[in-house]
């Protein structure tokens, strides 16, 4: 039985607040009131494994107490200051001195935002900039993928493109200039092609587009390096080398959207690194406080920093460079140094990836266990053979059964039927095991059909 308390909240909720991705006046019963290591407490004292870090993006787990401390202790020296104009202040500048230790190559340079879509709003206006001021403003087109998540704000809204055009539907036409190409889903290719006899063509296909299009006005390919939200979806190997050449060849800026998939997330400290690929800008966020408080930022590789020096920089937002969010970013950096934190999301990462292939995916009702690190998917379906997706009232009921026996995680992606299986990077073996101990019989309980 709910409490009179958490009934209150419900009800003060629905009178006042609209929620993102839920029909406005839906509620799911749940205020998530306190939060400790990899679980959450709501409201009602019953504790959750938080099996999806809530948005893939507390990767240091919850109750860090230094980074509290270093928040606590910086909003007392100070509260706001610009950094317009060339202003500055120590922590931001301590910030981008720790990202520049383990950003790959030469990224060493940042511009600061307040999240993962203002990142990619400014990534690519700081393309669109670099061109500008190499005199070649015919390219102007950008290049993406289907299936794609890259935000919710202006340019990076019409980047995004998930299952039936969502999230553009209902807010107007998207402008000229945005080109899309079939993603590295093998396990549904757009192509009906089969890996590896293809030859890996949506690789390959990036090529064709831009030379149809021609290489002079195209300004920049965008892509993450394993498909977040659209269900974390890995490429084949050779997908991002491949990439990689025919940027470099056609004169092509890379961008690579780092937003989820960084700061230990995968296994590494930047998911490029498994395929040892430098892009020529890469956007971040979440991870980079382990989502303590809101920050982003861009991050460009000499050359673009050269063609940008001594020229102004005319984009900003209000709390770029904001001192309170990059005093828990650096806590937050030298956590994930101190606690071994990469180290421990490839190992525990492992664990539960040969879990999901041994355990889960003979179950009759899963075509696909997908992913790296702390990173991972289970594609759910009626039907091994056909791959239909599965029923909306079994992945509701699913969800539900879950969500009451003590796990946290979200089924989503652009066909709505993938399990993400992404804990905070800080997660115990022990923690894993009891976690999918729960999740696993639930699972298999699903029927085909």
């Amino acid at each position: 039985m709910t409490s009179q308390r958490t009934e209150e909240l419900i009800k003060l909720d629905l009178d006042h607040i609209v929620h993102p991705y839920v029909a406005v006046g839906q509620h799911m019963g749940i205020i998530f009131e306190k939060a400790h290591g990899v679980y959450l407490v709501d409201t009602e004292g019953k504790e959750y494994f938080d099996v999806s870090s809530q948005l893939m993006c507390s990767n240091l787990g919850h109750g860090q107490k230094e980074i509290a401390d270093a928040v606590s202790e910086a909003i007392h020296k100070t509260d706001y200051t610009t950094s317009f104009y060339g202003f500055s202040n120590p922590y931001t500048i301590e910030c981008a001195r720790l990202l520049a230790e383990i950003t790959p190559g030469d990224l060493n340079h940042f511009f600061f935002t307040s999240g993962g879509s203002e990142s990619i709003d400014s990534a690519i206006k700081l393309a669109h900039l670099y061109w500008h001021y190499k005199g070649k403003d015919t390219k102007y087109k950008i290049v993406n993928l289907y299936n794609s998540y890259h935000g919710e704000t202006g340019i990076s809204t019409y980047l995004t493109r998930m299952g039936r055009g969502a999230p553009q539907m209902g807010f107007g036409p998207e402008p000229p200039g945005y080109l899309r190409i079939p993603p590295y889903y093998c396990y549904r290719c757009m192509f009906g092609a089969k890996y590896p006899d293809c030859d890996v063509l949506c690789a390959r296909f990036l090529k064709d587009v831009i030379e149809s299009e021609g290489a002079d006005s195209i300004a920049a390919f965008l892509a993450e390096p394993i498909q977040g939200s659209g269900g974390v979806i890995t490429p084949p190997d050779e997908w991002w080398p491949m990439v990689r050449k025919i940027c470099t060849d056609h004169d092509v800026l890379l961008i690579v959207d780092e937003v989820m998939t960084g700061f230990a997330r995968t296994g590494k400290m930047f998911a490029t690194e498994h395929w040892n690929v430098l892009p020529d800008i890469m956007t971040m966020a979440k991870g980079i406080t382990g989502a303590y408080l809101p920050l982003g930022a861009v991050a460009m590789n000499d050359n673009i920093y050269e063609a940008l020096e001594g020229n102004v920089f005319w984009h900003g937002v209000t709390y770029t460079g904001h001192p309170i969010p990059s005093a828990a970013s650096v806590a937050a950096l030298n956590l994930y140094k101190k606690q071994k934190v990469v180290d421990n999301a490839a190992r525990v990462g492992a664990h539960i990836r040969q879990r999901l292939d041994k355990e889960f995916l003979p179950l009759p009702c899963v075509g696909l266990v997908d992913g790296k690190g702390m990173f991972q998917a289970i594609e759910l379906v009626n039907d091994k053979k056909t791959k239909t997706v599965i029923d909306l009232d079994a992945k509701t009921e699913l969800f539900k059964k879950i969500l009451q026996g003590g796990v946290y995680l979200r089924i989503t992606g652009a066909l709505a039927n993938r399990m993400f299986i992404c804990p905070p990077c800080t997660m115990t073996i022990d923690e894993a095991d009891r976690a999918l101990d729960i999740i696993l019989p639930l699972v298999a309980g699903l029927k085909p059909k």
